[in-house]
């Protein structure tokens, strides 16, 4: 974003009600334990990565979703994540986790 586009940007702001800036300053706040969050869980988990579904170590990048790095295994063709075959699997809110 240029600098007119952000000045265009910040004018909006005061035509926002009260509501709109709260819930505008919940979303700001929010995104950045998210990234830390999804950050950490990559980086332990990136050392042991492997497929939960035959245990091969082949696997190549396929996407992401919800921030998290996907992965295609190669033998059996399954998709997962650093989180796939853990207790975390299916958990939300990972900005709560930290």
């Amino acid at each position: 974003m240029d600098r007119a586009q952000w000045q265009a940007f910040a004018r909006q702001f005061a035509q926002l009600s009260h509501r709109q800036r709260l819930a505008s300053g919940d979303l700001l706040r929010s995104s950045a334990p998210q990234v830390a969050a999804v950050t950490l869980i990559e980086q332990t988990a990136q050392a042991q990565l492997h497929c939960p579904a035959c245990l091969s170590t082949h696997f190549h990048r396929h996407g992401q979703v919800h921030g998290l790095q996907r992965y295609r295994c190669v033998p059996c063709r399954k998709t997962f994540n650093a989180l796939s075959g853990t207790p975390l699997a299916h958990l939300h809110h990972k900005e709560r986790w930290l």
